[in-house]
């Protein structure tokens, strides 16, 4: 068993199926092009010899997820589970069987680089159990472990603004300790569009 993992989960791009909350405001195909971009702009920064990158993808046949495991040198994983909780579980049990430390992040948050991630990898190296990268809607952008602790993702209401509290709850409730990181901002809503125009200008031009 050795060093750290970093498990990059990822759906794969499939038009109306990825970004939907920004429906509203974009098509399918630019929601799905929203997607893809992230996951590509994710991939580029969060690479560090300190750890091995995973992609974790809900279809690790799908051309593009292929494409982005080659050109970025990451392993593929599926993700196994019926909602997101038992995917990250699943992720996590099998990580740990051969690494010390696991990091579970997405590609919504573009604000996540190889420094983020150090910064979790230091204080699970320094004995913290879990460490969590809350996000500014209320669930988190990362999350790491540095022992098995599925209960930490059941009973979870994702895709909800009580997603941190209850995994707070959960560790409470499971006696463990937890660092917190800088509160993130990641891209579901479409009010997060703005946002993304202006700090990441450069990230969706052609």
């Amino acid at each position: 068993m050795t060093g750290t993992c970093v498990c990059v989960f990822a759906k794969a791009p499939v038009s109306g199926q990825v970004k939907t909350r920004l429906l509203p405001v974009l098509s399918e195909q630019q929601a799905c092009l929203v997607h893809e971009r992230l996951i590509q702009h994710c991939l580029s920064r969060i690479q560090h010899p300190d750890w091995q990158t995973q992609l974790w993808s809900t279809d690790i046949s799908h051309p593009y997820i292929q494409a982005c495991a080659e050109n970025h040198s990451v392993s593929l994983h599926t993700q196994q589970g019926i909602d997101l909780g038992e995917r990250m579980a699943s992720a996590v049990q099998q990580s740990l069987e051969h690494f010390k430390h696991v990091i579970i992040i997405g590609t919504d948050c573009p604000s996540i680089d190889a420094g983020f991630i150090q910064e979790a990898v230091k204080k699970l190296k320094a004995g913290v159990d879990v460490v969590l990268g809350p996000a500014e809607d209320g669930g988190y952008v990362l999350i790491g472990f540095s022992l098995s602790a599925e209960n930490v993702f059941t009973g979870i209401e994702w895709g909800t603004d009580q997603v941190l509290e209850s995994t707070r709850l959960r560790l409470r409730d499971a006696k463990l300790n937890w660092h917190e990181l800088e509160t993130q901002r990641d891209i579901d809503r479409p009010e997060d569009l703005q946002y993304l125009e202006q700090a990441y200008p450069l990230l969706f031009r052609q």
